[in-house]
Parts: structure tokens; sequence; C-alpha cells
């Protein structure tokens, strides 16, 4: 799914400059122990921004024996990877066709290097030429996979939160619905066992489990 990274940050009301090379970090402090949290975006690749729920206002990882502390909803794993579309970078390699073509032979006689990526982003950032345009890689909310048909709706909601400074991910998964892929446990929890396989209830083994019938 592709989605307007300028107008993305408009409607989350997000005020501070974003640009590749950097990351912010939105507090969403609520009242009440250990409910706080943030909204943290990185851009310090330039190909790629992530979105990334965190427990806390700093931003940073979290010990588990503190991680623990917070609701499950914010334990487990909340983001979504954006892979940047520069079309500044393919008008210029556009531009650079045009003027091979015109001279019948290029400039150095081979394939010109690659520059630093992080240096050529910068200087998009001074020419006012910041890519508006990404595509969604990749969703998760609580630990769960999202499906890419889920993406906009999922979206949507997030940006809305992200401008009143409250982040419900019970909510956005929700939104999500029945579009999920895959469940992943929270990053200090060790798999165990083969997480896939499919449990059958037995009514006649397992109704009077935890209670029996007494006569009063």
């Amino acid at each position: 799914m592709q989605v307007n990274v300028q107008k993305f940050l408009e409607d989350a009301g997000v005020k501070e400059p974003f640009y590749p090379g950097k990351r912010i970090i939105l507090p969403c402090a609520q009242t009440g122990e250990f409910k706080s949290h943030c909204v943290v975006l990185d851009w310090r690749i330039p190909e790629k921004i992530r979105l990334e729920i965190k427990p806390g206002l700093t931003g940073k990882d979290l010990e588990p024996k503190k991680l623990k502390k917070y609701p499950v909803s914010l334990q487990m794993p909340t983001y979504v990877e954006i892979e940047v579309i520069n079309d500044n970078e393919e008008a210029e390699e556009g531009e650079e066709e045009k003027g091979k073509s015109k001279s019948g032979k290029s400039g150095s006689g081979g394939k010109k290097p690659a520059a630093n990526k992080m240096v050529a982003a910068f200087g998009d950032v001074v020419d006012g030429k910041i890519p508006a345009l990404g595509k969604i890689v990749e969703m998760v909310v609580m630990g769960s996979e999202i499906a890419a048909e889920a993406f906009g709706d999922v979206l949507k909601k997030l940006t809305k939160q992200i401008s009143h400074a409250k982040i419900s991910t019970t909510e956005l998964l929700a939104q999500a619905g029945k579009m999920i892929t895959k469940v992943m446990p929270p990053s200090f929890m060790a798999p165990k066992g083969d997480e896939t396989v499919k449990y059958k209830y037995d009514q006649e083994k397992n109704a009077d489990i935890g209670f029996k019938m007494t006569l009063g």
C-alpha cells in the first residue's frame, strides 16, 4: 500500500521537521503508573521509515523486569515499516540519461559510482526535495502481523490516535479484524514448542474441569 508521508505527518499533527537521518519521539503521557507510552518515528535509514509504539516516554527499549509492569497491549511489538520511494533520485537519473543520449556518450565512460545514500538524502533536504511517497511493507499490531488488505484502515486509525497523543493498540487490532497472518510473542518471551499446533476442544473431557456439581 502506498502512503503520502507528508500528508500522514500533517494528519497526525507532527509539527517537528522530519527528514532522512532524523528520529523523533512523540510522548503520549497518560494518567496512572505504567500507562504512558510514545510514538517513535525513525528515518535514520534513508530508504526506510519505521513507526513504532513503545512503552514509556523515552523511546528506549525497556528491561524485561520493567516492561512486564506495563499492560500487555504495550508489551507486544507494534510498528509500521515504510519503504521510501525516492522520486527525486529517479528524476535525476532520467535527466542524466537524457544528457548521455544527447552527447552520444557518458562523461566517465562507465557506470557512475553510487554516492553515499545518507549524504544524498541530506542533499535533498537542503534542496527541499524530500520524497513524499512511501510504501507500507510491514505492519504489526500487538505482535500480530497485519495483512496488506487492512493496512489502510489500521493506518487511518493510528494516524487519528497519534494526533490525540493516545495510542490504543487493542483498537488498532480490532480495526484489522480477521486480517492477521501471523502472531509473534513479545521480545522477552522465547517460543515454546510448536506454536502452530491446533488444539481440539473435547466437551466430554473438559466440560467439568475446575468444578463439580454438588447438591445444596
